[in-house]
């Protein structure tokens, strides 16, 4: 209140003087309405200004208060993932995602070249002391094993666009069912579709890369604590925290492929009598890759209906189908979209097919890649896996 009076006053004494009669001794002062009116006007601001101090003052002695409670925590940022962690103790470096290309290609460049094929670095003698057990996992998809299995892709990347045919495509009139083709009229995915065989190509053998910490099993080489994690070749990757609790750890890193991949062929058999045919559809990773100017497919799979069925029939279908819930757009490659893929129609090659013994690692004479033979041929007795080698027919729009 003393303020206001001070401010009023000021303004009075400055205000401009009016002189009322003649008389030398009667001078008479008086304010201006407008200066009047600008003494409100700032009145009115100076409680807002006073009202502002107030909130400020409030909101100071609360970051006083944080600043004290880090302080005497010893840290101003808890740590939240593993460099964050590491750099509480005085270890730091930045997080690199494995995933961007760029990451890839490096990943891609120092990877360990290998043979021909899977069967060059994972063995399995049937003793159980040494190598794999059947399944294995790797086998399903030889773009799992090393640089050098599946071909590879073009170190220059695919050329052309990824909806530029490489084959042929089939065209019918809208509502017509081809059963040859599996086409119907316009696809709906037409521009989601890896057409391009060095495109189709890039997307299988494309994968994702995880790290986790993992307990480390007998034999394993662990670290238990901080700094020791810190120091771990790959920890660049990581964002899961150190557990700390004592127990030694490894990093454990996985591939992944970016997509599903199906196969589906035809059971044909006897039902009391009646000759039945069923679809049958299962899921093993398959890798594409070009020889000689032709494109083929393969898997290393057990013996089962998939094998059974492409040896006998000489054929079978694959999709390749890639699924982000979380885009908008149908489907489309200029932009980000939910569905994306190829389907790919096949025919089994008995010269580079080759099947095994239940050892997975003993061709079955006669009947091993390399050597020509027919279906009335094979032993089913004898068989115990399939390196199963496609000759790529067509390559189609997903859907």
């Amino acid at each position: 209140m003393m303020k206001k009076k001070q401010l009023a006053l000021s303004l009075v004494c400055a205000s401009m003087v009016m002189l009322t009669g003649c008389n030398d001794d009667e001078t008479v002062y008086e304010t201006s309405p407008e200066m009047w009116d600008k003494l409100e006007q700032l009145e009115t601001e100076n409680e807002a200004l006073e009202q502002q101090n107030e909130q400020l003052a409030e909101q100071n002695t609360a970051l006083v208060a944080e600043v004290n409670y880090w302080k005497h925590n010893g840290s101003t940022v808890a740590p939240h993932d593993f460099t964050s962690q590491c750099a509480a103790i005085g270890i730091e470096f930045d997080y690199v995602d494995p995933n961007t290309p760029e990451a890839a290609r490096v990943m891609a460049v120092s990877a360990v070249a290998g043979g021909d094929d899977c069967l060059s670095c994972h063995t399995y003698d049937g003793s159980g002391d040494t190598g794999v057990t059947p399944p294995h996992g790797d086998y399903g998809d030889c773009a799992g094993c090393h640089e050098g299995h599946d071909g590879g892709t073009d170190p220059g990347g695919p050329s052309g666009e990824p909806t530029d045919p490489t084959y042929t495509q089939p065209s019918f009139a809208a509502g017509a069912v081809d059963g040859k083709t599996g086409a119907s009229g316009a696809s709906y995915y037409g521009s989601g579709s890896y057409l391009n065989a060095q495109w189709l190509q890039a997307q299988l053998d494309a994968q994702v890369h995880n790290y986790r910490w993992s307990e480390a099993a007998d034999g394993d080489t662990g670290v238990s604590t901080l700094a020791a994690a810190c120091a771990l070749d790959n920890r660049q990757h990581m964002t899961q925290m150190f557990p700390e609790d004592g127990k030694a750890y490894v990093i454990e890193s996985k591939e992944n492929a970016i997509g599903a991949k199906l196969v589906a062929t035809v059971n044909k058999f006897d039902d009391n009598g009646t000759q039945v045919e069923t679809p049958n559809i299962a899921t093993f990773g398959f890798g594409l890759k070009e020889i000689e100017g032709e494109y083929y497919t393969s898997m290393f799979i057990g013996k089962n209906n998939t094998c059974y069925n492409a040896i006998m029939n000489g054929e079978a279908r694959l999709s390749y189908y890639e699924y982000d819930p979380t885009q908008f757009a149908k489907t489309g490659l200029e932009e980000e979209s939910r569905n994306r893929g190829a389907r790919i129609i096949v025919s089994t090659d008995y010269t580079r097919t080759g099947l095994f013994a239940p050892d997975w690692a003993t061709p079955v004479p006669g009947l091993g890649a390399g050597e020509t033979f027919k279906p009335e041929d094979v032993d089913w007795n004898a068989v115990g896996a399939c390196n199963l080698t496609f000759k790529v027919e067509s390559i189609i729009p997903l859907g």
